[in-house]
């Protein structure tokens, strides 16, 4: 059973948006939102708070509680942030996979598998390249395996 987390860099981009995006919109309502003054400061407090929130706490605690074991036999993502949820796939169940890459994501870390059963589905976020690329060539051997 080989264990995988989540990619860091992916943390740190996503919360980096987070804060250039509450930025800007604090830029905005600067802007268009001078003569509403209290408004305006609510909506700047609303923006940060989200960003502080969303960015400082509840991200990293995602990608700190979330794991990823594979074996020859089953699948299981650990995953949650206040409640832990555990998903199990067995590997016979499998028909196929999906590979979803976006463009430097082997410096970005924003890969994911999608893994296909009769009935549902399971995705694995944010992996490294190498880790996507082992985890696809397991699945694929072992689906080869079993025709």
């Amino acid at each position: 059973m080989r264990k995988y987390t989540l990619k860091p860099t992916a943390l740190y981009l996503i919360g980096g948006t987070l804060f250039v995006l509450a930025a800007a919109a604090t830029v905005l309502a600067r802007i268009y939102l001078v003569s509403f003054e209290i408004l305006m400061y609510s909506l700047m407090g609303i923006f940060w708070t989200a960003a502080v929130l969303f960015g400082l706490i509840l991200l990293p605690m995602y990608f700190r509680r979330t794991v990823i074991y594979v074996s020859s036999g089953e699948i299981t993502v650990h995953t949650g942030m206040f409640f832990l949820r555990r998903e199990h796939m067995k590997m016979s169940a499998v028909q196929y996979i999906t590979k979803a890459s976006l463009p430097l994501s082997s410096f970005s870390g924003f890969n994911f598998i999608v893994v296909r059963a009769l009935g549902g589905n399971l995705i694995l976020p944010f992996l490294s390249d190498f880790d996507a690329e082992e985890i696809s060539s397991t699945i694929r051997g072992e689906i080869t395996k079993r025709r």
